[in-house]
């Protein structure tokens, strides 16, 4: 089990609160976009406070900030905190919890508003605080992702026996088959003479010294070295990048939810509460036409749907530490979720063909907006523009989650009258049909298998074209990058994975049930969120926090900064 010092919970007057998983001995919180708790107040120093931890308790620490900290609104340098305590930073305040983060089942009746308003005052964003100082090794295999420190460490073994330090039970690996040595700062991968070899962007290795990020395999597991990294590396110190008029131009495209709909000058979504009291609003195609305006800006939590931090600050990092500039190298893609996928990404081609110079694009995306990206990719010709993809908490083979949303059984409201209304909206969305889960995920009361892009029974009639169109939309994507990519995905937390059901004698389900384990972002399983032959970068990060987090923006910043130097 990782490492758990409690919990902050940040307060919120007006708006979902957010909570942080501290995973980490020593947490930073300021305005800057580098520090493990990015807090937006103009009150708050860029570099503001520190939490130290270990297993005897907390202690947060002022940095020499402008305004100061408060403890339970007693001014102060440092204090040891207790259960409850409350830290006043500018106007913002944390409350320190040391219980394990809540589980969230995610499916929450809401028959009223006065039902809303509840669900809505007790729901929160979660967001990991992982330990990042430490050099560690993240294995990824078809049945899941866990990771081994390095921090106490000179020798990692790897092989087929259970003496191993890392055990792959796999008939391709050798009973001894690596190794990774440590030489003070340095950890060097040696092949043990195996049999079938250990291998590295496609080639055998005999010895190589790791360098962060790289990916070697061991038979069929895919293992990634971090070596660590403290804040200050997270910005790009060499100034040459940031003024650089032959850097290459980065696209952001964010997922479902992750744009703004306008209609004229109003503003239609975000806004939380009208969705639920007036469903149709949203509604695909609406009965007033709906436009795209920028991404996100603030936290969005549905219940029953989808939890996201703020997709700006996903910009904002690359502006303020890495010399990126709005309008210039960096674009933000807003597009309309609620429509097909292939609709979205001709928008997105219209976009970057529009671009004054021809220079490589990269594109980096999130949720949906990675199967945006792959289809201007795979079927309109974006390879000839695009240079690397950075597909980040990507739906390759669909997320179950997605049907909690779009399944039910007739006589069952399983969310409430409120709820209910909102999934027969979700129901008109062409973009719905596109995530669903591409295998058979479910099983009935004869132990067969469904594969709900295969079968019709469930979807009402009208809506059947939609369905059909999601499934001529999978078979044109493929399951391939056809440019260099990355798979950044979220490993270790509470995923729905699998639904039971049973089928009656007219054919219509019911006694529907979903199961989950450990082994996703808490919305996308691993084994979907790993696009086939691209590297990957596993992060314990929740699904709707996975731009925001530290880990992925120096993955991030490691890419940009080396494509520049090639």
């Amino acid at each position: 089990m990782e490492q758990s010092y409690g919990k902050l919970i940040l307060l919120q007057k007006d708006g979902p609160e957010q909570e942080f998983e501290l995973g980490k001995a020593s947490v930073t919180l300021g305005r800057a976009m580098t520090n493990d708790i990015v807090l937006n107040d103009d009150r708050i120093s860029r570099n503001h406070a520190r939490l130290d931890c270990s297993i005897s308790g907390c202690t947060v620490f002022d940095l020499g900030s402008a305004n100061g900290i408060r403890i339970n609104d007693i001014r102060t340098s440092r204090a040891n905190l207790k259960p409850g305590d409350t830290i006043g930073v500018g106007n913002i305040q944390l409350r320190f919890e040391v219980s394990r983060p809540f589980a969230d089942a995610g499916m929450t009746m809401i028959d009223s508003e006065a039902d809303l308003n509840y669900t809505l005052d007790q729901e929160f964003l979660p967001m990991a605080i992982n330990e990042t100082d430490t050099p560690r090794l993240i294995v990824f295999t078809s049945d899941r992702t866990w990771d081994i420190s390095l921090e106490d460490t000179d020798l990692v073994t790897m092989g087929r026996t259970e003496e191993n330090t890392l055990f792959i039970e796999q008939s391709n690996v050798s009973r001894h088959h690596a190794e990774v040595t440590r030489k003070g700062n340095l950890f060097i991968l040696h092949d043990l003479g195996s049999s079938n070899g250990t291998w590295h962007r496609g080639e055998k290795v005999a010895e190589m010294i790791l360098q962060d990020g790289d990916v070697f395999r061991v038979g069929q597991a895919q293992i990634v070295f971090k070596s660590g990294y403290g804040g200050e590396a997270m910005t790009i110190a060499d100034t040459s990048f940031a003024r650089t008029t032959s850097r290459r131009p980065v696209v952001f495209v964010p997922g479902l939810m992750g744009s703004e709909l306008w209609a004229d000058n109003y503003r239609v979504w975000p806004n939380i509460k009208q969705l639920f009291k007036h469903p149709e609003a949203v509604s695909y195609p609406s009965e007033i036409p709906l436009e795209p305006g920028g991404v996100i800006d603030e936290i969005v939590i549905v219940p029953n749907l989808i939890k996201l931090d703020q997709y700006k600050r996903m910009g904002d990092y690359l502006v303020e530490d890495l010399g990126y500039e709005r309008g210039k190298d960096l674009f933000e893609f807003a597009y309309d979720w609620r429509q097909d996928v292939r609709l979205s990404a001709r928008q997105l081609s219209k976009l970057i063909e529009s671009l004054s110079n021809n220079q490589p694009v990269t594109i980096i995306a999130h949720s949906l907006g990675t199967l945006v990206s792959r289809y201007y990719v795979e079927v309109l010709g974006g390879k000839k523009r695009v240079e690397r993809l950075m597909l980040m908490g990507g739906p390759h083979q669909g997320a179950v989650k997605a049907l909690t949303s779009m399944l039910i059984a007739p006589e069952i409201l399983p969310f409430g009258l409120m709820g209910e209304r909102l999934r027969q909206v979700i129901l008109t969305f062409p973009s719905s049909y596109q995530i669903l889960p591409t295998y058979p995920c479910a099983i009935d009361q004869n132990g067969e298998k469904i594969n709900f892009v295969e079968d019709e029974s469930w979807v009402p009639e009208e809506r059947l074209p939609l369905l059909r169109a999601g499934k001529q939309f999978r078979k044109e994507l493929g399951n391939r990058s056809s440019v260099p990519a990355i798979s950044i995905y979220g490993y270790g937390l509470k995923t729905i994975s699998g639904v039971t059901l049973k089928r009656g004698s007219d054919g219509k389900l019911k006694d529907i049930a979903y199961q989950s384990q450990a082994s996703g972002d808490s919305t996308v399983l691993e084994k979907s969120a790993v696009l086939e032959n691209t590297e990957i970068h596993p992060v314990k990060q929740y699904h709707g926090s996975l731009f925001v987090d530290n880990d992925v923006k120096m993955r991030l910043k490691l890419e940009l900064a080396r494509q520049f130097s090639i």
